[in-house]
């Protein structure tokens, strides 16, 4: 099958969250002899991992991330413009144009937009020739920008959010609606979306990890710390380490002073570091080169967080990692996680100290949970499972309808894989 896809961002090994989702499925779809073509946003040094996917990659098209624009030039968009906040983020009318040459010369059987706001490129986009079409949803515009302002109430983002809920909803369903089929990570968010539009066609499929790769330490020495990861320009992840510093952490400080939380991830470090500033035991590294040493010197891995949606890839990767997991609620959607079984979970943040510290005190317990966890992520979210489903639902999406399936492509990839930069854009094919 030839498959194109859009993304956010190049998905390569430096970037964390939700592009982990996107590289693998790339890189393992091409392994089972796919042809896979890619489309994608790029920042900073994003060019220079372009290697990473030379032998799975048949084309590959950037464009630099739209600048931000400022308020006054924002507010006029948003009067003039069809597209609502956080989609416009992402439009580019040379990018939309591009995409739909792609899909004339190359003569895709599918295109999965990852990320919501890529969807816009296969929806009302006049460029673009028949072709089946897929967003994969990881999280829903709409129901974030109400979790924020639920959250932040009257303060000014809450107040934002709360004004663009609407025309965000209206125009990620009339999205979806125009799509062969909406991918999900997780059985509450296909609940939430089918309750504003029960006619989508939503399937399920899960993140996963890869469980050879993140495997408990022989010989561990670990410390007496806990960790939480993750892309901290995301919002979520911001909202967590900070709430997390703030309510919970001096609850642990006065019952284990020599107690060290690692904070480990790119994004917003003038804000974390100012944390880091006041307290010498929360230890923030910004990038690191390999998390697993991390993973494998923590005690207890936290994921404190109270917006956003979806399956936390960060989750599965400490899970794999026999390391146990202390989250929210939220943190835990669409896995399997019992509190005193697999995970602990809460909400407030006593009890979240509460469960730490029992965690950091009885060995046998944590070991415990530690080797459920472990058990979990290799019986249900090794990425075999994951790509299965995704191979299937390709499938059923490229032959509904009267469509007819074709051979599958041969496994080698092409022979040549050159780089053109041109206005701006780069091609490899």
């Amino acid at each position: 099958m030839k498959i194109l896809f859009l993304s956010t961002r190049l998905p390569h090994a430096a970037v964390s969250g939700g592009h982990v989702i996107v590289r693998e499925r790339i890189k393992r779809l091409a392994a089972r002899g796919h042809q896979i073509a890619l489309a994608c946003f790029t920042e900073g040094d994003d060019l220079q991992h372009a290697h990473e996917f030379k032998d799975c990659l048949t084309e590959l098209e950037t464009r630099p991330l739209p600048e931000p624009i400022n308020l006054a030039s924002r507010a006029v968009r948003l009067y003039c413009s069809h597209t609502p906040p956080y989609f416009a983020d992402f439009a580019d009318p040379v990018l939309k144009k591009r995409v739909g040459e792609m899909v004339e010369h190359g003569r895709y059987d599918v295109a999965i937009a990852e990320f919501s706001p890529m969807g816009q490129y296969l929806f009302r986009n006049p460029y673009l020739p028949a072709i089946r079409k897929i967003t994969s949803c990881h999280f829903s515009v709409a129901a974030s920008y109400r979790k924020v302002a639920d959250i932040l109430g009257w303060r000014l983002r809450g107040l934002r959010s709360w004004l663009n809920i609407k025309s965000l909803q209206r125009y990620e369903i009339e999205m979806f609606r125009n799509m062969d089929r909406v991918l999900v990570l997780t059985a509450k968010e296909r609940f939430e979306i089918l309750h504003h539009e029960p006619a989508l066609r939503i399937s399920v499929i899960p993140a996963g990890v890869d469980t050879t790769y993140f495997t408990p330490a022989i010989e561990a020495k670990m410390e007496d710390a806990i960790l939480f990861s993750g892309h901290f320009e995301n919002l979520s992840n911001l909202d967590a380490a900070m709430w997390f510093v703030h309510e919970v952490w001096p609850v642990l400080k006065r019952r284990r002073s020599n107690l060290k939380f690692y904070i480990i991830g790119p994004g917003a470090q003038r804000t974390l570091q100012s944390l880091a500033a006041r307290d010498p035991s929360v230890i923030v590294t910004g990038v690191v080169a390999d998390i697993r040493d991390y993973l494998r010197r923590a005690r207890v891995f936290v994921c404190p967080v109270r917006l956003g949606s979806g399956l936390r890839v960060k989750i599965l990767e400490a899970m794999a990692m026999g390391l146990p997991i202390v989250t929210t609620a939220l943190g835990s959607e669409g896995m399997p996680l019992h509190t005193g079984e697999n995970c602990f979970i809460a909400d407030q943040p006593r009890l979240m100290a509460d469960y730490i510290e029992l965690l950091l005190t009885d060995d046998e317990l944590r070991h415990k949970i530690s080797r459920h966890a472990r058990a979990l992520a290799v019986e249900r979210f090794a990425w075999d499972h994951s790509i299965d489903m995704l191979e299937d639902t390709l499938a059923e999406a490229r032959t509904e309808h009267g469509a007819t399936s074709s051979p599958m492509i041969g496994s080698s990839a092409p022979a040549s894989f050159q780089s053109l930069e041109t206005s701006g854009t780069t091609t490899i094919g």
